[in-house]
């Protein structure tokens, strides 16, 4: 009887051990997608100095001094005290030397702006522009490697239903991933009660403050749009800006005319995955090699199909390097070289006066500093026949963007002005200060204004 019991606990031993699991692959497809997309998540550290103007008892005497009725050296310095405000969010990397795309309400007014890579090395970071309503901004760090760069879904290539993921730094807690599904897409979004555009993607996947300006990716590692915000009042509730949309603004961001890198002397617009050759520039090389029409189809032997790529393309290169272009039309293929060239700028004060009718300040006005505004040009004087006269503007009002480059200086204005021509209307963002003896109030408006 022992000789059976032993034998059949031997038996059922050797069975639980033939019926033991295999090991189990922990490589999902979660984590190859994880792997490839997450080396290109930033965090994004910001500084905001606000200045704050005490009351002034001597308010009433010092609009006596400014009219030179009284000494202005008998008057005390008004108290003024600096408050450092800190936020964090997110970015991702979208080129490798070192152009990052998060939200524009993560460096909103931020006088200093640091990028954190994956290992811990930290960037001062320069805003190239920005965008309140897609509330998007480019990022330029100049980093001493080459950055991995996130590669971009395809547009419109998305599945309902189908896993993505979250990627971005909560908290301040880095490198930190979600899952979940594509909720919904064409989503409304609004701005100031107004829809401005029904193609917003929605996620189950956890978004929570300081994830602003991170990639949602799907299973191939690809950027499918830019997480954006998240319902407070929901519970797996998040929205993303898709990458359509990204790729479109960054066509113009990135561009080398835009980024003052140069041009190869003619211009492109994209159709369905076709680019074109547009207007020429009749005194540049590309006018004896090009001819309206033409379409553009590789880039130094890689394929291209947007804007976006060819951009790309262009500014790794040195001003005055070459590139070869295979150009095709109704006779075939051929390959053709140009070379980068400088972009001669007019002065942003030129371009001021001619197609806005504006007289700007060299510098951010001290009113407009004390305020904690640490950019913008105040306008000392608005052109009797100018486009800014036609539409209501008047001096003393500070102009911190056109368009979608933020002005800090005269080159700024010449950069956000070169491409406009007489006709065509430019956004301008205006603030109206308006000194109290306890306080300075900020209006900020924004103006549409069409060029003369």
């Amino acid at each position: 009887m022992k000789w059976l019991q032993y034998s059949l606990m031997t038996a059922l031993l050797l069975g639980w051990t033939t019926l033991a699991p295999a090991s189990v692959n922990r490589r999902t497809p979660i984590v190859e997608a994880v792997e490839k997309a997450l080396p290109s998540v930033v965090n994004i550290g910001t500084e905001r100095i606000v200045k704050v103007v005490y009351r002034d008892p001597f308010f009433n005497l010092r609009s006596l001094a400014q009219g030179g009725l009284i000494p202005n050296d008998v008057l005390p310095t008004p108290l003024v005290r600096e408050r450092r405000q800190h936020s964090l969010g997110s970015g991702v990397v979208v080129d490798k030397n070192g152009y990052i795309l998060t939200n524009y309400h993560v460096i909103e007014q931020a006088s200093r702006i640091r990028v954190g890579l994956d290992n811990e090395t930290v960037y001062d970071a320069a805003l190239l522009a920005g965008d309140p309503i897609n509330d998007l901004a480019l990022l330029k760090i100049n980093a001493d490697r080459p950055l991995p760069a996130i590669e971009f879904a395809k547009d419109d290539d998305l599945l309902l239903g189908e896993t993505v993921i979250a990627l971005g730094n909560p908290f301040g807690f880095s490198q930190t991933v979600t899952a979940g599904v594509l909720s919904g897409i064409n989503r409304e979004a609004r701005y100031r009660d107004r829809v401005v555009y029904r193609d917003i993607l929605q996620t189950d996947a956890a978004v929570n403050y300081g994830s602003s300006g991170g990639p949602l990716v799907n299973l191939d590692g690809e950027m499918i749009g830019l997480n954006v915000q998240v319902m407070q009042d929901a519970q797996n509730i998040g929205f993303a800006v898709p990458v359509k949309r990204l790729r479109s603004l960054l066509s113009g961001w990135m561009s080398p005319r835009t980024l003052r890198h140069g041009w190869l002397g003619f211009e492109l617009f994209e159709t369905n995955g076709v680019l074109t050759v547009g207007d020429i520039d009749p005194n540049g090389a590309a006018a004896e090699l090009l001819k309206e029409g033409d379409q553009v189809v590789a880039v130094d032997g890689t394929p291209i199909t947007d804007v976006f790529s060819m951009n790309r393309a262009v500014i790794t290169k040195e001003p005055n390097a070459s590139l070869q272009l295979r150009i095709k039309n109704e006779s075939g293929e051929r390959d053709v070289e140009l070379t980068l060239r400088p972009l001669p700028l007019r002065s942003g004060e030129q371009l001021a006066n001619e197609l806005l009718g504006l007289v700007l300040t060299k510098e951010t006005p001290e009113q407009a500093v004390r305020a904690g505004f640490q950019h913008g040009l105040g306008i000392e004087g608005v052109l009797a026949n100018g486009a800014s006269a036609a539409a209501g503007i008047k001096p003393g009002l500070l102009l911190t963007r056109i368009n979608d480059t933020e002005i800090r200086s005269s080159d700024d204005v010449a950069t956000a002005l070169q491409d406009p021509l007489p006709g065509e209307f430019v956004k301008l963002r205006l603030v109206r200060l308006n000194e109290q003896p306890d306080f300075i109030v900020a209006e900020v408006t924004y103006w549409d204004v069409q060029t003369h």
